[in-house]
């Protein structure tokens, strides 16, 4: 599954890319950016959950209200 996304990048973030294009394997590098975005960057965290397809209840008993 791929997001786009527009966001600032941080100087932080801005690092780990370089790094991941140096150095790192993509994975490990992928790895590192979701990490840092996920709890430094909730904009984008908020941002992606609210693409994500909502799940209906599975338990949805219409005569239990």
């Amino acid at each position: 599954m791929k997001f786009f996304i527009e966001f600032n990048p941080c100087r932080e973030c801005k690092d780990i890319i370089r790094e991941a294009n140096e150095s790192l394997s993509m994975d490990e590098g992928s790895k590192k950016l979701l990490r840092h975005i996920t709890y430094n960057h909730t904009e984008v965290a908020q941002a992606i959950i609210e693409e994500l397809p909502k799940q209906a209840d599975k338990e949805n008993f219409p005569w239990f209200r």
